[in-house]
C-alpha cells in the first residue's frame, strides 16, 4: 500500500477532532453556559458533567451542586455535593430521602421517576438544573421549619 493510500485510508477511519462528540461544543455546554457563566465543564464516561456554587437568595446559604447530562442536553440527573446543612452527615444532613428529596450519595429525587442513568432520566438539563436550584431553597426550608415545600 502507498503512503498516499495509506493516509486516505486512516482519514476515513479515524474521525477529526472537530468530527468527535465534545463536551465544550455539546448542546449541553451551551445550556449550562446560558445558566451560569462560572460553572465547571468536564466530560466524564461519555456524558458531559457541570459543577456550580448555588446560592439561596433567600437565605444565602451555599450547595455545590453536580449536574450530568447528555451531550444533547435531553437528559439529566443532579447531585448535592456539598450542603451547608450536613455538618459531617453526608449530602442529605442525616435526613432520609422521603422527607429531603436526597439520598445518601447526594442525588436528588427531582421527579417522581428519578434514576441514577443519565440516558434514563426523563428530565432535560434546563429542567434539572431549575429543579435542583428549587431543591437547595426547599432544603433550607425543610431545616428551618420542619417541613419541605410544595409547589
Amino acid at each position: 500500500m502507498s503512503l498516499v493510500n495509506l493516509i486516505r485510508t486512516l482519514h476515513r477511519e479515524v474521525p477529526l477532532l472537530s468530527e468527535t462528540p465534545s463536551v465544550w461544543n455539546s448542546v449541553a455546554a451551551g445550556v449550562m453556559r446560558r445558566l451560569n457563566l462560572r460553572a465547571l465543564i468536564a466530560g466524564e464516561d461519555g456524558v458531559a458533567v457541570f459543577i456550580e456554587h448555588w446560592d439561596s437568595d433567600v437565605d444565602q446559604r451555599i450547595y455545590r451542586l453536580e449536574y450530568r447530562s447528555s451531550f444533547d442536553a435531553q437528559h439529566a440527573i443532579a447531585y448535592c455535593l456539598f450542603n451547608p446543612w450536613s455538618r459531617g452527615n453526608g449530602p442529605n444532613a442525616g435526613v432520609s430521602v422521603h422527607q429531603g428529596h436526597v439520598f445518601a450519595n447526594g442525588l436528588l429525587c427531582l421527579s417522581s421517576n428519578h434514576t441514577e442513568t443519565v440516558r434514563r432520566s426523563s428530565q432535560d438539563l434546563l429542567t434539572t438544573v431549575k429543579r435542583a436550584r428549587y431543591w437547595c431553597t426547599a432544603f433550607s426550608v425543610l431545616q428551618e421549619t420542619g417541613t419541605f415545600p410544595g409547589l
